[in-house]
């Protein structure tokens, strides 16, 4: 039947057939051509689409027949009917815009990320690309920091806030900054957070190391015992003595204590870092202080010479010190007697330099000694002495012994003085 139609009801056919089609559906076709500048479809409705290039949404450089091929299905939006010709325009830009913009808004709704392309600088900002649309970054919206050129974006892949969607002004505003600014706050945060584990696990070790020490310590307190051998190092000199570390605890070493004989200073016998054995003299539980000698008391030189000298004894001596009453000298290393000045000489004695000095070497007897308090006192006067004459040979203890000892020495008088 549709033979016998005359070409006008043809063309009324072909028109009733378009009206069924609107402005603005989604429509779908099979690519029959392609053209440089456009695309052909045969559409579901039996006719002709025709998508132009610049409804493709084509990268920039890209040709129609890089992206489509013959039979392809290409969506889109029809934007023009033509009743002369019964083509119908579609714009694929159209259709791809409608999803693009949905997810814009809600981007800008929900503050998610997009990620852009700047293609385009000029003076005000910079021209980006989000599938479909181009859309605005103002340049106090690229970067944190002060930008001068704009130019140096151009060709970067950026991470954005959707700030405006104005579909009416044609008008999308995306910002950069916003999001490089919540990484450099995080980073900060991070970094902080960092620094502040790091400080609580330095305090921590450094509590774990003090509690190691202290124990450490504690422990090597609790294993001293008086009398016994330790090295230690020097650590700090004072006038009164020296300070001596024992592997974790300090103990005090005082100067009378450095030596046998007499110290005039720490210096002079002892340095700070010098490793030296002492030996624990006492330990005090409650005050934790530690009294430390380095001078051996095996090597105590009145021990020594308790086995060498007696009452009696003659020895030789060095005048060290002279005072009003007598002089201080020294008998060997370490051991130094009293000289009392009423026993410098058989004669009296007005003045202690009349008979002695400084530095004199004398001979003298020992009439006191008592090594365990360390006290010894000698007489110059006892070796001069003369010896008392033995009148055991006067004595009897016969009956016939008349009168006594007295008698014996006035009659011995007498006879010395008839004699004379």
């Amino acid at each position: 039947m549709e033979n016998n139609l005359t070409m006008q009801e043809l063309l009324d056919m072909q028109e009733e057939e378009l009206s069924k089609i609107n402005v603005g559906e989604e429509i779908t076709g099979k690519v029959t051509e392609i053209h440089n500048d456009e695309l052909i479809l045969k559409l579901e409705v039996g006719f002709d689409g025709v998508i132009p290039a610049g409804e493709l949404n084509l990268e920039k450089g890209q040709a129609i027949s890089d992206v489509y091929k013959i039979d392809d299905e290409v969506t889109g939006i029809i934007t023009n009917i033509s009743y002369k010709d019964a083509t119908i325009k579609i714009s694929k830009l159209k259709l791809e815009q409608q999803a693009d913009l949905k997810e814009l808004i809600e981007a800008m709704e929900n503050r998610t990320i997009i990620n852009v392309h700047a293609f385009k600088a000029f003076e005000r900002g910079l021209y980006v690309k989000y599938k479909s649309y181009t859309m605005f970054m103002p340049i106090s919206q690229i970067d944190t920091k002060f930008v001068k050129d704009t130019s140096e974006y151009v060709g970067q892949d950026l991470d954005c806030y959707v700030k405006e969607v104005n579909p009416r002004k044609n008008r999308i505003i995306v910002s950069h900054r916003e999001v490089a600014q919540e990484i450099l706050d995080a980073e900060r945060k991070e970094r902080r957070e960092q620094i502040k584990a790091e400080r609580e696990a330095e305090r921590a070790r450094i509590r774990a190391e003090r509690e190691q020490q202290k124990a450490e310590r504690e422990a090597l307190f609790q294993s001293l015992v008086p009398g016994e051998k330790r090295l230690g190092k020097v650590t700090n000199i004072m006038p009164y003595g020296a300070f001596i570390d024992l592997g974790g605890i300090e103990g005090l070493a005082h100067i009378n204590n450095l030596s046998w004989t007499r110290v005039e200073s720490v210096e002079s016998v002892l340095n700070v870092g010098d490793e030296v054995n002492v030996f624990i003299q006492s330990i005090d539980p409650e005050t934790k202080r530690i009294a430390l000698a380095v001078k051996d008391p095996d090597q105590d030189p009145w021990k020594l010479i308790a086995d060498e000298l007696e009452i009696g004894s003659v020895v030789d001596a060095k005048v060290l010190r002279i005072i009003d009453k007598g002089a201080f000298v020294e008998v060997k290393p370490g051991v130094e007697a009293y000289l009392p000045i009423g026993e410098l000489s058989e004669g009296r004695v007005n003045k202690v330099e009349d008979v002695v000095n400084i530095g004199d070497t004398i001979k003298a007897a020992i009439i006191k000694f008592n090594p365990d308090n360390k006290r010894m006192m000698l007489s110059i006067r006892e070796l001069t002495r003369e010896p008392e004459e033995d009148l055991t040979q006067y004595m009897s203890l016969g009956d016939d012994t008349i009168g006594n000892v007295g008698d014996v020495l006035k009659e011995k008088t007498e006879s010395s003085s008839e004699e004379e």
